[in-house]
């Protein structure tokens, strides 16, 4: 009886443990950044074998803060989408210490390794939000990614497949594309007070007139107001005056 209820509360503290799966919510891309460290694998007769770890570095923005995760390249793991630029609209879920992110062109779990706070997102406009739900309505459910794997590892090829879903249409333009190069190389690139990376940065803003600042130690900012339209793509090229 004394082991029976052992083991009933430990099953319960474990339950009480477990980190809890918040909803799926709307989130932008901030920045993905790729590392490459070598590393050695094995040494042979005073040889070492190397390897190159690729890590990619993914910061979304959830409504009032910025969260940054990590995960490396493996052969189960895809490299985030190139499209997976500045603002792109994408829905994440957080469990413990795992963020889940997923958008039309693909997904990625990652490591948390960093929470900050920042100023309220910029909402998703319908458009975005409709293809959204469309990708979520057409993959099942996305809670971790799980459920779908799970069928896909119990079912036998053939049995049960579903139909092939349609591929999403294509987000219609509603913002302007910015890049900002800078020399010296690797500035780092502020829009409206908020900090969006190093330079040479790609930029997804909603129309309207936005400040750019480009900032690097032992340099004079550089600053320049711009107004973004629809569709349009603008490339900035801020020299740096040494101090």
């Amino acid at each position: 009886m004394r082991r029976a209820t052992f083991v009933f509360l430990e099953m319960v503290l474990c339950v009480v443990a477990a980190p809890a799966q918040t909803p799926w919510q709307y989130a932008r891309i901030v920045d993905v950044s790729k590392s490459v460290e070598t590393k050695t694998k094995v040494w042979v007769v005073n040889t070492p074998i190397s390897e190159d770890v690729v890590t990619y570095t993914v910061s979304v923005h959830l409504q009032d803060k910025v969260i940054t995760g990590t995960f490396e390249l493996t052969p189960e793991e895809s490299p985030p989408p190139p499209d997976w630029t500045t603002n792109y609209p994408v829905k994440v879920q957080s469990s413990g210490d795992r963020l889940y992110v997923r958008g039309p062109t693909g997904e990625s779990t990652l490591h948390v390794v960093r929470r900050k706070a920042a100023k309220l997102m910029t909402p998703l406009t319908a458009n975005e939000k409709k293809q959204l739900e469309e990708m979520e309505a057409g993959g099942g459910s996305m809670v971790g990614f799980s459920q779908n794997k799970a069928v896909e590892s119990t079912s036998r090829p053939g049995e049960h497949d579903p139909p092939p879903a349609p591929a999403p249409a294509p987000l219609p333009p509603t913002m302007g594309v910015v890049t900002v190069r800078s020399t010296p190389y690797l500035s780092e690139v502020f829009v409206d007070g908020e900090s969006m990376g190093y330079t040479p940065a790609k930029v997804s803003l909603l129309p309207g007139k936005h400040t750019f600042r480009v900032e690097k130690g032992g340099f004079r900012p550089w600053n320049k107001e711009i107004t973004i339209t629809v569709g349009s793509e603008l490339t900035l090229d801020a020299s740096l005056e040494k101090k």
